[in-house]
């Protein structure tokens, strides 16, 4: 008879592809239907999430960057690291970096910024650029203000930038 294994803890790109979901579903629900979400079949362009404008009719990317904490410790810095190899620098793409409550599977802090400004404020490498804010809501490092503390602002940070 076969025994079933014990897993510790959902792997990384479990963890990863259920905040992009996630995010995707909660930004359609956070914008009372304003904003409609796609999940490419494939994400090797740097895509992770396509977002539609209902009203606009305009679509941008995101790149989802998660952190997610499966216990209640939360630690001063998170890191998300961004690959130069699909990131580029482009009006219709944004980085949404966001720190996750595994256990309520809720967002607890969104960082949303441009492609523009991600180098500004990142730790720029041969390979990849690392972004290290601190989660909590009263922090004024260089990432402060890019912070978001909910799911309604990200999608009112959204709808802002399609009204543009």
């Amino acid at each position: 008879m076969m025994t079933r294994p014990e897993y510790a803890r959902p792997t990384s790109g479990q963890l990863g592809t259920a905040a992009e979901i996630m995010i995707a579903c909660q930004l359609m629900l956070a914008s009372q239907g304003r904003l409609s979400s796609y999940v490419p079949l494939v994400d090797d362009d740097g895509i992770d999430v396509m977002v539609h404008d209902k009203v606009t009719r305009r679509s941008l990317g995101l790149q989802v960057k998660s952190w997610t904490f499966l216990s209640e410790d939360r630690p001063r810095t998170v890191q998300f690291d961004v690959g130069l190899n699909t990131w580029r620098n482009d009006a219709s793409l944004f980085l949404l970096a966001v720190a996750m409550d595994g256990l309520a599977a809720q967002m607890e802090t969104a960082w949303l910024m441009p492609s523009g400004a991600v180098k500004t404020v990142a730790n720029v490498g041969s390979k990849k650029m690392s972004l290290t804010p601190n989660p909590r809501h009263t922090s004024q490092d260089r990432y402060a203000q890019y912070r978001l503390a909910s799911m309604g602002a990200v999608a009112s940070a959204l709808a802002a930038a399609f009204d543009r």
